[in-house]
């Protein structure tokens, strides 16, 4: 709950209606509270309601619903600048090694994969803005759930939020105001939410980072610190229109945007076609393998196909209920957690929010200089040597397609596969100019000579011959 308006102000009583049980000491300030008005109707709001749960051929059109309901509910939007750095971490190489099977007495190959620390600290500093990154958008109350409400936040109506006014809570059609829905998550709480955003981020991007600079396949026990400057937690009120279903003895919602229409909801799909489909599948399944193989036509029967049809139709039916309960598990999660963090209102990093021009500017200049400075590109507008033609691919194959490439071509081809002089002497021709390629390919020209580097003195001397075209 939150204080939104005094008591003092002359309002229609409608408004007062809608208002009365937000009128309390506690919540965020009237002065820094915004919100994103509504400007699509309902009608457009019930099309995109209908294409969401009517399109597909499991899922179930639903009709004969209530009209929805209006409401402005409650978010917190945070921003920061993140200053990320790379302590530690390892990056492993995958390499082709062989050994002999005794029992098979064979030489076989499979893929392992060396591991060398990185020789430096890298350090990065990154603008997290809510209109860029949708989970900054912090549902700001525990009356649905999270997960769903969550999808709301996707489109860009947050460019549009103003200053919160009552005159937002008129609805054209209706003289019932439209609801107002109380805080009743602390800033701190939300603060939280989005530091643990903002972490998995920085840790998703060091590992991309890593294996693209060094050229390698793999990160592990990465250690990143990270410190936040310039936060700003602003609360926002957010247009929906809110679905209502009933379904199974449970109401199953849809939450529609009243600016953008961006749009979550729990689907309902139609467990009759899921059972037909799946028992002709099984049923066919069946035909084409000579049932189980145990209890002959009847088992296949009930075991192969009637079994697999009932399983299938259950968890179709149920799946929202599930689904459902699922995330009522999660919210009290949520509840008891939040009741360790400070119980405030406001504080100075507590803001009204205000467009992020600058911030958006600083952003993709950042990004821009990042592109250029870490990812320079592998590939050539020629191919004079017929290095693609070698592995297979275009020449606008991107790194993973290179190296998936690479390693198929590499198993087939690899010396010790084979026995025959003269089959091994080809092969071994064929890998080496496979190898030569994906040498090439891989290494772009400003980061050549800091991977050899890499190789020559991180990489274990024993294994170096087999690691150099790789």
């Amino acid at each position: 709950m939150f204080f939104l308006f005094s008591t003092r102000l002359c309002l229609p009583s409608r408004r007062l209606f809608a208002l009365r049980h937000l009128v309390t000491k506690e919540g965020p300030k009237k002065d820094k509270l915004k919100a994103i008005p509504f400007t699509q109707p309902v009608r457009s709001a019930d099309q995109v309601f209908d294409k969401y749960h009517g399109s597909g051929f499991f899922s179930i059109r639903i009709s004969d619903i209530k009209p929805p309901e209006q409401a402005f509910l409650p978010f917190w939007v945070v921003s920061a600048t993140v200053n990320a750095t790379i302590e530690q971490g390892q990056v492993g190489r995958r390499v082709i090694r062989s050994r002999y099977n005794a029992s098979t007495k064979r030489t076989e190959t499979y893929w392992d994969t060396e591991w060398a620390w990185i020789p430096r600290k890298f350090n990065f500093t990154r603008d997290y803005d809510p209109t860029a990154h949708s989970q900054l958008q912090i549902y700001g109350s525990h009356r649905y759930s999270r997960g769903i409400i969550q999808k709301i936040t996707t489109g860009r109506a947050l460019e549009d939020a103003i200053p919160f006014n009552t005159a937002m809570l008129d609805r054209p059609d209706d003289p019932q105001p439209r609801r107002v829905d109380p805080y009743l998550i602390y800033p701190t709480t939300a603060l939280r939410f989005a530091q643990s955003y903002m972490k998995s981020q920085e840790e998703r991007l060091a590992d991309e980072f890593l294996r693209r600079v060094y050229k390698m396949d793999e990160t592990r026990l990465l250690k990143i610190s990270i410190q936040l400057e310039d936060i700003q937690v602003s609360p926002v009120y957010y247009p929906a229109y809110v679905y209502t279903v009933s379904y199974l003895g449970r109401n199953l919602r849809t939450f529609i945007n009243g600016r953008d229409l961006s749009i979550g909801g729990t689907k309902i799909y139609n467990w009759e076609r899921v059972a037909m489909v799946t028992a002709a599948g099984m049923a066919t399944t069946m035909l084409m393998t000579g049932g189980i193989g145990w209890g002959g036509a009847s088992g296949s029967f009930w075991i192969g196909i009637v079994l697999p049809t009932l399983v299938t139709s259950a968890i179709t039916m149920y799946y929202p209920i599930l689904s459902l309960y699922a995330r009522d598990l999660l919210r009290d999660m949520e509840i008891k957690t939040a009741a360790q963090d400070a119980d405030t209102w406001d504080d100075d990093w507590v803001k009204g929010y205000t467009a992020f021009e600058y911030q958006e500017r600083k952003r993709n200049w950042q990004e821009e200089k990042e592109r250029k400075s870490w990812y320079s590109s592998s590939k050539g507008e020629n191919d004079p040597k017929d290095y693609y033609k070698e592995l297979g691919v275009s020449k606008d194959a991107s790194q993973s397609d290179i190296q998936s490439a690479f390693r198929g071509l590499a198993m087939k081809y690899h010396p010790d596969r084979f026995t025959d002089p003269e089959e091994k002497k080809k092969a071994k021709e064929k890998f080496q100019k496979i190898s030569a390629a994906y040498s090439v390919l891989r290494d772009s020209k400003r980061n050549v000579k800091e991977s050899l580097y890499y190789i020559t003195n991180h990489i274990p001397s024993t294994s170096r011959q087999e690691t150099k075209a790789i």
